[in-house]
Formats: C-alpha cells, sequence, structure tokens
C-alpha cells in the first residue's frame, strides 16, 4: 500500500464522508469483517433484513401496504428469503404505473438521491435511492477491489458511458470526492474514433493509473488503438470491466494489451445489486449483505440453482422506494457449487442480458450472448493465431433475430475491397447453433454504437 492510499483509507476517506455526507469508511470495515462468513449466517443477516424492510415496507409505503392486503398477507408471514415468491414480483411498468405511491411516507424527502437506469433498452426508469444506500454500493466494490490488490487513493483510468462516468462541476462535493479520495478520472466513451483515443492516450500517459475501468467494448477499442499506435501501458495492476456482458475474447485482448488479470462486476442500481468476480473468476460473488437474489420464471415462480432466469431482486437497504422481487430484466443463474475462494456468498454464473438483447435457437434454448463473437473466429477458436487474423479484419459486428428466428449477421470490414469468402465460415458456425434458422450475412459500411458508447451487437424480436 503507498503512502497516499494509507492516508487516503485512514484519514481522507472518513473525512470525505463527514463533509458528503457518506459512511463507507464504516461500512467498509463491516462488509469486510462479513467477506468469509459461513453461507448459514449470510441468510441469517439476510432475512433479518428482510423481515426489517417488509414491515417498514407494509406501515410506510402506500402500494406495499395496499398489496399485502389484497393478497390477505401480514408481513409477519415473510420471515426471509424462502417467504418472498409469496409476494408477486415487481416490473418497470408497474413502478412507472406506480411511482407516487412507492416512496417511504416516514422518510425526509431531503434524503432521498433521485436516480435513473441508463435506458439502453427503452425509457430509462427513474428511483430513488439515499446516501446509506450508495455508501454501501461504494464500501462493496472497495471491498472487492480490494482482493484484487486495488488500494483506495489507487489512480482509476474509467472509459464508459453517462452512468458511469458522468462528470459534475469541478468545484462539486461529489467532484472532489473521486479525484481526490477515489481518484478516480473519467473519459467518456461516446466517441469512438482515433482522434478520440489519441486524446484518451494523452491522459492516460499523464495519470499513469493503476487500474483501468469501464465497458468491455470500450476498453477494447482503447486497448486496440494502444496496440495500434505501438503504446506499451505500465503499471496498471487490473483492469475493472462493468456495464455490459464481457465476451470472452475481449478479456483475453484486454489482459494482453494491459499485461494485467480482468475482473467483471455485475450491478443494478434500481435493485441494490454489486457482484464482483474473485480471482477464481468463477462466477460473481453477489454482495448477499444488499440484497436477496431469486432467479424466476417470467411468472416470479423460483428456479433450481443452476437453471437460466430472470434476476429477481430484493433490495435490502433501500428504504426510501423499496424495491421488493423486482425484475431487473437480465438473465442469469445461481452456481450450486462452492468457490474455491473460500467464500461463501452465493455467485451468479454467466449474466446472459436483457429481454430484446438475447437470442434463442428454435428449439427454445437462449444462445449465449458470450458466443456470438466467438462464432465469428473459424472452428469457434480464438486461441489461433490464423484464426485471430482473419477475425481482426472485421471492425464491428451486430446480430439480428428476426420474428420468425432466422439470423442476420451485420459485418464492417476495416478494408471493404477485400475477398468476402473469407468469411463464408461464419454463416456455418452460425447455422451449427441456430439450427432451423435462416442464417445470412451483410457486409456494411457503418454499424453505429449506441449514445453510451456500448457496442449494440446484438438485437431479437424472438420471442420464446
Amino acid at each position: 500500500m503507498s503512502f497516499y492510499s494509507f492516508i487516503d483509507e485512514k484519514f481522507l476517506l472518513p473525512i470525505g464522508d463527514l463533509i458528503y455526507g457518506s459512511d463507507i469508511a464504516r461500512q467498509l470495515k463491516e462488509l469486510k469483517r462479513n467477506e468469509f462468513l459461513p453461507s448459514e449466517r449470510v441468510k441469517e443477516i439476510q432475512d433479518q433484513k428482510i423481515r426489517k424492510l417488509i414491515q417498514h415496507s407494509y406501515e410506510t409505503v402506500p402500494y406495499y401496504h395496499k398489496l399485502f392486503d389484497s393478497l390477505g398477507l401480514t408481513p409477519d408471514e415473510i420471515q426471509g428469503r424462502d417467504d418472498l415468491p409469496k409476494l408477486p414480483v415487481l416490473t418497470k411498468q408497474m413502478i412507472r404505473d406506480h411511482y407516487d405511491e412507492l416512496f417511504s411516507t416516514a422518510i425526509d424527502p431531503k434524503r432521498c438521491r433521485e436516480s435513473s437506469t441508463g435506458g439502453s433498452t427503452g425509457t430509462p426508469l427513474q428511483f430513488c435511492t439515499d446516501k446509506r444506500e450508495w455508501s454501501l454500493q461504494r464500501a462493496s466494490s472497495f471491498r472487492a477491489w480490494q482482493s484484487y490488490g486495488l488500494n483506495i487513493g489507487d489512480k482509476i483510468f474509467s472509459i464508459g458511458g453517462n452512468s458511469l462516468t458522468k462528470k459534475k462541476n469541478d468545484l462539486s462535493l461529489k467532484s472532489i470526492y473521486d479525484r481526490v479520495i477515489v481518484r478516480n478520472y473519467k473519459f467518456s466513451s461516446a466517441d469512438v474514433s482515433d482522434a478520440c483515443q489519441q486524446q484518451h492516450l494523452e491522459e492516460f500517459k499523464k495519470i499513469q493509473p493503476s487500474a483501468v475501468r469501464g465497458y468491455g467494448s470500450s476498453l477494447v477499442i482503447f486497448a486496440r488503438y494502444l496496440k495500434k499506435v505501438g503504446y506499451q501501458p505500465t503499471g496498471v495492476k487490473v483492469v475493472l470491466t462493468t456495464g455490459e456482458v464481457l465476451m470472452p475474447n475481449y478479456r483475453f485482448e484486454l489482459e494482453q494489451v494491459f499485461n494485467a488479470p480482468v475482473f467483471d462486476a455485475y450491478g443494478a442500481g434500481d435493485g441494490g445489486i454489486v457482484s464482483h468476480e474473485c480471482h477464481c473468476h468463477d462466477g460473481l460473488h453477489i454482495s448477499e449483505e444488499l440484497c436477496a437474489i431469486e432467479i424466476t420464471d417470467k411468472e416470479g415462480h423460483v428456479l433450481p440453482d443452476g437453471e437460466t432466469g430472470f434476476v429477481t431482486t430484493t433490495d435490502l437497504e433501500n428504504y426510501v422506494f423499496p424495491f421488493i422481487r423486482y425484475h431487473v430484466g437480465d438473465m442469469s443463474y445461481i452456481k450450486s457449487d462452492d468457490c474455491a475462494c473460500g467464500r461463501h456468498t452465493r455467485r451468479f454464473g454467466e449474466i446472459m442480458g436483457r429481454a430484446g438483447k438475447l437470442l434463442y435457437n428454435k428449439q427454445g434454448v437462449p444462445i449465449s450472448p458470450l458466443m456470438l463473437p466467438i462464432m465469428l473466429y473459424r472452428d469457434n477458436d480464438y486461441h489461433i493465431a490464423a484464426n485471430v487474423e482473419i477475425y481482426n479484419k472485421i471492425d464491428r459486428f451486430q446480430i439480428r433475430q428476426d420474428k420468425e428466428g432466422d439470423i442476420q449477421i451485420l459485418l464492417k470490414l476495416k478494408d471493404p475491397n477485400q475477398d468476402l469468402d473469407q468469411f463464408n465460415y461464419i454463416v456455418t458456425n452460425y447455422s451449427n447453433h441456430f439450427v432451423g434458422s435462416i442464417v445470412s450475412m451483410v457486409f456494411v459500411e457503418e454499424i453505429p454504437t449506441l449514445p453510451s458508447g456500448k457496442e449494440d451487437f446484438c438485437f431479437s424480436e424472438y420471442r420464446q
């Protein structure tokens, strides 16, 4: 730990909490004490929080008071996570329809922090939290980062969209907090041009960060530019990815360019989800002190561990605007085995992505988004140099599935004048995975990114 990091964690972070009204330093100590608790104790803590949240919601939140009464339920009938299925799921549309009824009447409005989702699948969802929950989410991330060897105060170079890198006035408390305590230097991923990547590089050289953080696709664009201009980064301890599904070939590329391990994270501010990989890279450990996760079908029936379904969360810390059995919109599964790292929290397996961002074969089986770029390599293998050479001729791709389940592959090539027949194997690869679908390939001049800078590599109208 550097001298700055020592001073930062022991002195600046507590001072920042006093000034900003947060509680990160204390929460971090508490979370680190809980990190290796037995699973039974983790569930006891979680169930206690569920009982407290349910009682609060029934007594002070009009929506939940009406819901319980309409179901003939009392708060005492929800004693923990196992009882949550007695309640229906909460959807984004239901939140929009009952927005004003979801606020607690017992919370001072001055405590509320207005927030919203990124809106990558439609209209952004408006909701509220408070600084306590924000503090816990920050502390949970710091706990994971410290386990990677990244200390508070180590410089972070972030590239992402508004939800990840939104800047405020340089004199605001939030801006000072980010720059002085977290030392997180933020840059937009919206412009993917070489000119913008060069600007990022100049800032990167000045900052000399210990960590690189951002959307996987945005970091890969930056990494490829570094490789293109022959710049070899040094001093990077870790690469932290979040905000979108991390492709395995992206992980491979980032580790090669930055010469550092990649650790993925998955979270949802609407629902209180925070989860991170450990050094085993075998799923994402859920911060179960913050949320109770169920994997359900569309109707809210709980699915067995290992079976893919909808991520349904109960936010254990949001007393301002409670989320109880909330359908986030993503799909995943819970791993049923124990992690070799010694932590006993449950783990997400692969995060499959959002409805409309998930492709199915005609047998009704979802195709992992992680497989989509791998099928662009000959023999589905990105470890062979000759296969990588062909793949590197592709600038961007997008996979579309129509209402009938047929597949169209859009490819933007770096050189549109090259031999197009060399890519014919791609149609075969996709046909083998999407049995019964008609697969076609189209070469296009441009595939735009989303306004956030994320790659919009997958879109489906096919419903199962």
